[in-house]
């Protein structure tokens, strides 16, 4: 199975996933130029080659009055994030989109359910969101809020969650410009937070977050993402990728609007002891952050393969074949993706009749080459997808 995925991988790796009709929708998290030393990332870093929408996060919504906050616009070292830097890339390839996104998981609720609840701020933000799309060069939103009547949200999101999208939409309609959502991936937050057949009638995709499935409310080990369920889990849990788009799909989503989320960072943790260090081994807590991206409980994919091949002798490493991969060294672990996995995914995504595939984040692959060639992962995403 490696075998052929990495030979899939070297004959497929020359085509573009947009030749196949798929998207490749990389988000951009514009503080990362605030990392330290090879983490640090500006927009000269983003591969306007690999991705077809690269989506600047994020905006947010001011509860109060229906305006917008746009990132503060910086520089350090060289390496910037600003927006006619970020829209000039389209000079270097036409068929770029570039988008912004508003929300994100600090954004939380509040602000969204006040503004979509009362019919005067919504339509305020609808404009807002409109003129700083058209004024400056996007070429469509991306709405990230995580997540409708969950988080600080009231019960009335679910609908008017719809009723924003439709809004927008049709603000949009007269320049097309593209429209998507990131949304969470279970039955439980679909119950709660999303209209699923409302959403789709007016939403061009839905980027499936599917990743997150493990992290620091947990109390043994667990993969980021894994794409099938894990060897040790019980079976009536279902915390994994094909699951999660079955449900998306059987909720009533078109499978050629969803695009398959993936993470380019693994979810860490301190193990109790080495006599166990599968996943569901016992944990005493998240790991610290790393050297570059420094987030306790998480490691960018360039931190962990610098590590590996810096100590290959110290790690453990453990490849379940098409579906996930974790690793311990001494006491830390991770469960992660590989560029086999990325693979696998990426085909299961052209399989399954989805629309692309999606990272978060660009900025947490190996966009340098420290461990090798740039951007493996998203690389290794457009392969398969050509490939399958």
């Amino acid at each position: 199975m490696k075998v052929l995925l990495v030979a899939c991988a070297l004959l497929c790796l020359g085509g573009s996933l947009a030749a196949a009709s798929g998207v490749v929708v990389c988000y951009y998290g514009e503080w990362a130029n605030e990392r330290v030393g090879a983490g640090r990332f500006g927009i000269g870093d983003l591969p306007t080659d690999l991705c077809t929408h690269i989506v600047y996060s994020f905006l947010l919504p001011n509860g109060t009055t229906g305006g917008i906050i746009p990132p503060t616009q910086t520089t350090y070292e060289g390496k910037g994030n600003y927006v006619a830097d970020l829209i000039a890339l389209k000079e270097k390839n036409a068929d770029l989109k570039i988008m912004a996104a508003i929300g994100g998981w600090n954004e939380g609720s509040t602000n969204f359910s006040t503004v979509v609840n009362n019919d005067t701020l919504r339509a305020t933000l609808v404009s807002n969101l409109y003129n700083y799309i058209d004024s400056n060069g996007f070429d469509g939103l991306d709405v990230d809020w995580e997540y409708p009547a969950q988080r600080g949200g009231a019960d009335t999101d679910k609908e008017q969650f719809v009723t924003f999208i439709k809004e927008l939409k049709e603000a949009f309609a007269a320049k097309s410009y593209v429209l998507t959502a990131a949304v969470a991936v279970t039955q439980a937050n679909i119950d709660l937070s999303y209209n699923v057949t409302g959403l789709n009638e007016y939403l061009d995709y839905f980027n499936l977050m599917l990743y997150d499935f493990y992290g620091s409310w947990n109390t043994v080990t667990g993969v980021n993402a894994p794409l099938y369920a894990q060897l040790t889990d019980d079976a009536d849990l279902n915390f994994n990728v094909n699951n999660s788009v079955n449900v998306w799909i059987n909720n009533g989503a078109t499978p050629s609007k969803l695009v398959l989320g993936m993470g380019a960072y693994g979810k860490t943790f301190n193990l109790t002891s080495l006599n166990d260090t599968s996943t569901g081994a016992p944990v005493t807590g998240i790991a610290a952050g790393g050297p570059y991206v420094a987030e306790d409980g998480t490691y960018s994919y360039y931190e962990i393969c610098e590590d590996q091949m810096n100590n290959a002798a110290e790690w453990n490493i453990t490849e379940v074949e098409g579906n996930y991969v974790y690793a311990n060294k001494d006491l830390f672990w991770v469960g992660y993706d590989n560029v086999n996995t990325i693979t696998a995914k990426a085909q299961y995504a052209k399989t399954m009749g989805l629309g692309g595939i999606m990272y978060w984040a660009v900025d947490l692959d190996d966009f340098s080459g420290l461990c090798g060639h740039k951007y493996p992962l998203i690389s290794a995403g457009i392969a398969g997808y050509n490939c399958a």
